[in-house]
């Protein structure tokens, strides 16, 4: 048998031999990820002109095409899965979970339904249960494997439309939106950008939408607190995205409950701080809301993308999100798309529970340690020196700036230009930050030591040298 309209090869060891050609151009990567500059130099960068091109009229050899990506586009990767970038919270790759990842896009499953992969179907299932159990949630919880918190809370907050509808004996099936009792949301004025995102998809008007005053790290302030209206949904914050603070859960959450609100806990990277005994208080009381949202590829650091939406209502989540059709398999074998909002998945699943398995329990706890031990050395080297720490604590994150807004942004320039390290900038209450997230497995002290050299040199470079004395 040969494929007659691919080029250049016609035996059966085509895609044998490509999967050896892209296994060598990966494990060299991986090989040099440390010594890489974490953002792409120019010369790179100019190199990718190579792909703005016209579709090619006939079919090209692929091992040139293979080539050409390994050539032109790895040298313009920025090297966000290396130790040296600290920047959007970004997690690195977990040896195993890579390999996991690998073999599962070998076996191309699709996961939408448990009669069309069930390995992918026992593998939702089993890492439901080690999720739960490792971040104390309720064991009615139901999960869903998404793309990333942002589509996770998107489906979150579905399930809470489509519950409070079904409590208020509105038909939301059949008349959706049109005239619909009205649904009030509340949450800390510093929630993530996707929140807002996600409300307006789901019909969600500013007029409906109450952001309430919260301290100098983020967090709600509990006497910000009003009392609800009728059908209201409360969003609060595992980790906010700057400062990496922690909504006060134990006592918010049993008012909120108290008026028959649904309760979101927005915890991209910081819900795991449930599965480790040093940061374990920060969630107290975060089992007692109605659903979460969570990244996978952040703090666990399983390769991207992988986001959970958890919900302690099995019901509400698959009303909002379950498709039909005649000829979708209904048997006794997880369906995974009545969880999230796509039919068809790739098998996250593989890659998640390699992650787990491999890291079990104590793994876990000691991944959220580690980075939180290098954010507390990082706010040590920077505590006596031209940076103000802006936050305290902050699980993985740390906020600092220099005295002038100008002098923060031109120090992160210089920092992003020397690409030894790479961090990202904010606004934080209206003043420019530089921000470290600390998400990397692969990061050690001689990486935080070699960062903080950096950010020394950096507020050397752009400040202003101090007059000497006569």
């Amino acid at each position: 048998m040969t494929f007659s309209w691919l080029p250049g090869q016609s035996e059966l060891n085509l895609q044998q031999d490509l999967l050896d050609a892209a296994a060598f151009a990966a494990k060299h990567y991986a090989a040099t990820l440390d010594a890489r500059a974490v953002f792409p130099g120019q010369t790179a960068l100019t190199a990718l002109a190579v792909f703005d091109e016209p579709i090619p009229e006939d079919p090209c050899d692929p091992g040139i095409v293979l080539e050409t990506l390994a050539t032109h586009g790895g040298p313009a990767t920025t090297a966000s899965s290396g130790p040296n970038y600290y920047g959007f919270v970004t997690g690195g790759s977990l040896p195993i979970a890579l390999a996991a990842r690998w073999l599962g896009d070998a076996w191309d499953q699709n996961s939408a339904l448990g009669r069309m992969s069930p390995i992918a179907a026992q593998l939702e299932q089993t890492v439901e249960h080690w999720v739960t159990d490792l971040l104390g949630l309720p064991k009615e919880t139901l999960m869903g494997l998404v793309s990333g918190s942002s589509i996770a809370g998107l489906s979150a907050l579905a399930a809470a439309r489509s519950h409070l509808y079904a409590k208020a004996q509105w038909p939301f099936a059949e008349k959706g939106l049109q005239g619909a009792p009205p649904i009030h949301i509340y949450g800390p004025d510093s929630l993530h950008g996707s929140i807002d995102k996600a409300l307006s998809l789901l019909g969600f008007g500013a007029n409906q939408m109450h952001w309430l005053a919260t301290d100098s790290e983020g967090r709600l302030l509990p006497s910000a607190l009003p009392t609800l209206a009728p059908n209201a949904i409360v969003i609060l914050q595992a980790g906010q995205v700057c400062t990496g603070a922690f909504d006060d859960f134990a006592s918010i959450i049993p008012i909120v409950k108290a008026q028959g609100a649904w309760v979101h806990i927005d915890g991209a990277f910081g819900l795991w701080a449930a599965a480790c005994d040093r940061t374990r208080h920060l969630m107290a009381g975060a089992g007692q809301a109605d659903s979460w949202s969570v990244d996978a590829h952040k703090t666990l650091n399983v390769p991207y993308d992988c986001g959970l939406v958890l919900c302690r209502h099995p019901s509400a989540l698959k009303s909002a999100l379950t498709a039909s059709g005649s000829y979708l398999d209904q048997s006794s074998i997880r369906n995974g798309m009545e969880m999230t909002p796509e039919m068809s998945r790739r098998a996250r699943s593989v890659e998640l529970w390699a992650a787990l398995k491999f890291l079990g329990r104590s793994g876990v706890a000691g991944l959220i340690g580690h980075f939180c031990t290098l954010a507390a050395q990082l706010r040590e080297h920077l505590r006596d020196g031209p940076y103000t720490l802006i936050n305290e604590g902050g699980f993985n994150q740390v906020l600092v700036a220099l005295d002038e807004d100008a002098q923060t942004n031109a120090a992160l320039q210089c920092l992003q230009d020397a690409g030894r390290v790479w961090m990202s900038g904010a606004t934080w209450q209206g003043r420019a930050v530089i921000r470290i997230s600390i998400s990397n497995w692969q990061t050690t002290d001689a990486h935080i030591d070699l960062l903080a050299a950096e950010m020394q040199r950096a507020a050397r470079a752009v400040q202003p040298t101090p007059p000497t004395s006569p």
